[in-house]
């Protein structure tokens, strides 16, 4: 992969290549411009939840490469939100001194967190 390209913008241009298309052309698809596409593609603009919908449907994928994409687009995310409407005041305290903290947070601390949260049943 090229260093400055996400795992979802590397996608994305497979996607392109494998139906030679240029970038241009996949902007057009995505209703958005070459630069916002490139944005993205490179980490620099989150990736809009609509998108994976849309190369589905334009691109007619089967369930093994849109969840390619999907795992992608997971892996490329520059920012998260969490929704703490109507969650009680422990799991709000928790979200926001993670926020707080999350720079913080060394390979081994966060190794004994996914194992934490890999404990509980969803």
């Amino acid at each position: 992969m090229r260093k400055d390209y996400t795992r979802f913008g590397e996608e994305l241009r497979v996607l392109r290549t494998r139906r030679h298309q240029n970038q241009r052309e996949m902007a057009d698809v995505l209703g958005v411009t070459e630069n916002f596409l490139s944005m993205v593609e490179k980490g620099k603009k989150p990736i809009p939840e609509k998108w994976i919908d849309i190369l589905t449907d334009y691109y007619k994928l089967k369930e093994y490469p849109r969840q390619i994409l999907i795992d992608a687009a997971e892996a490329s995310k520059i920012r998260i939100k969490i929704d703490l409407k109507g969650k009680p005041l422990y799991k709000r305290d928790l979200a926001v001194a993670f926020e707080k903290q999350f720079g913080q947070i060394d390979e081994d601390a966060a190794q004994s967190i996914m194992d934490i949260l890999s404990g509980l049943n969803p």
